[in-house]
């Protein structure tokens, strides 16, 4: 005891004949306080993904600014005695508080808590690099151990703070804002709610009134009564699989479909890149089939739009085909299956292509199918059936002379593909 005792006294000997070192040091960093500052916001950048989606100019008026009162108040710290330090006294809730209402910004900026401690992380590996290029830690190492300590533990306890104030935001602001979220889904979906109340609540989520929307329904391909926490996991895929460029995307789980609210301002400009995404959620969620509405105009459209994804989904043949059923796809099967000539379409085109696959086991209906799906690319048709160009030209040939409708000719391309929708 009396040695630990002597090594104690020895250490507080040591810092205190260090103190006038840490003061040099302290009045270099305050100096150089706003260059480093733009060096860890410059670092949040290159190194934080969530950082870098936030608006243009935010990290410079808020990101930065964070930094440099943080390295700030580890300046401060530099003169504490650790042992009378607690992140809870008084004097400590009041250095932290900045922080604190930091996280809560972070939080409802979309910032992941995961990311946030990362930024603290590397806002303590950036300054112990500054402070290690300092004359003062280059020409007495020993301070380097003790300053290194003492930003370690400012590290600590401001993640610490930033943590706490960000998962108390969270678990209050999150069920609250889940309520909402459901309340506004299903006043827009079932279209019963006054347009005051609507725009009440779509004020909350940054929704505009009068842009153009559409709506991607996903569905179970059977009620096989999905659990929950499968619904929920599925909502997180539609989130992570859509992106909108425009603001006032909407998602949330409905019974047991998950419908998103897809802001598509430019409908004529986006609509490829929609069907992009959807695609691509299709072949995420096989176990469910996607149906998109058209773009419509004001938020009390959404009800309309609602019915259509329905109908996209009701009115398509569900088959094995990764790919989201798009409304305008459904619109050719109503008019379709309400013409008087569905029939003579099937017996006409589609009856002699089945029997001449039947009897030479060849692939005539699936190859036109594959060819309208592909764009009539005669390149990416050969890849789907995975033959070359030229099988596939054969093939067209083929079915002119059965069905006496050209595939290369735009009108009679027309009959063949409306006829692949005529099917019993």
């Amino acid at each position: 005891m009396a040695e630990q005792s002597e090594d104690n006294a020895h250490r507080e000997l040591d810092e205190t004949a260090l103190q006038p070192l840490i003061v040099e040091l302290i009045e270099y960093l305050h100096r150089r306080a706003y260059e480093i500052g733009e060096l860890i916001a410059q670092r949040y950048r290159e190194n934080i993904v969530e950082y870098r989606s936030l608006p243009s100019g935010f990290i410079e008026q808020d990101v930065a600014p964070t930094a440099r009162a943080n390295l700030e108040a580890m300046l401060i710290s530099l003169t504490d005695d650790d042992s009378a330090v607690s992140d809870r006294d008084e004097e400590s809730t009041a250095r932290y508080a900045p922080f604190r209402d930091s996280a809560v910004r972070r939080f409802h900026q979309g910032v992941p808590v995961q990311a946030l401690l990362h930024a603290y992380r590397l806002w303590g590996h950036t300054v112990w690099e500054q402070v290690r290029q300092a004359p003062q830690i280059r020409n007495t190492p020993e301070l380097g151990l003790v300053v290194a300590g003492k930003i370690m533990r400012h590290v600590d306890l401001v993640s610490t703070a930033v943590a706490q104030a960000y998962l108390e935001e969270a678990s209050g602001v999150m069920r609250d804002r889940e309520v909402v979220r459901r309340d506004l889904l299903e006043a827009l979906i079932s279209g019963n709610a006054s347009s005051e109340r609507i725009d009440r609540l779509s004020q909350y989520f940054g929704l505009p009134a009068t842009a153009r929307y559409t709506v991607v329904l996903v569905r179970s391909r059977q009620l096989s009564g999905f659990s929950p926490e499968s619904l929920r996991k599925t909502l997180e895929t539609v989130r992570h699989h859509l992106h909108p460029t425009e603001a006032g995307f909407l998602t949330g789980v409905r019974d047991e479909e998950v419908v998103a609210i897809y802001p598509l301002h430019q409908a004529a400009s986006q609509q490829g890149m929609l069907r992009e995404q959807a695609d691509a959620l299709a072949a995420m969620l096989p176990r469910f089939v996607i149906g998109v509405s058209r773009a419509h105009t004001g938020l009390g459209a959404v009800s309309g739009a609602y019915r259509e994804a329905q109908d996209a989904i009701a009115s398509t043949q569900v088959t094995d085909e990764k790919r989201a059923q798009f409304y305008a796809d459904a619109m050719l099967d109503h008019i379709v299956a309400s013409s008087p000539f569905k029939n003579v379409l099937y017996e006409d085109v589609i009856e002699p292509l089945e029997q001449y696959d039947r009897d030479h086991r060849a692939d005539l209906v699936a190859t036109l199918r594959a060819y309208c799906a592909a764009g009539f690319n005669l390149s990416v048709t050969a890849k789907t059936m995975v033959v070359q160009p030229n099988t596939v030209r054969y093939r067209l040939k083929r079915i002119h002379e059965l069905t006496g409708q050209d595939p290369f000719v735009p009108n009679n391309l027309i009959i063949l593909a409306l006829a692949l929708r005529a099917g019993p």
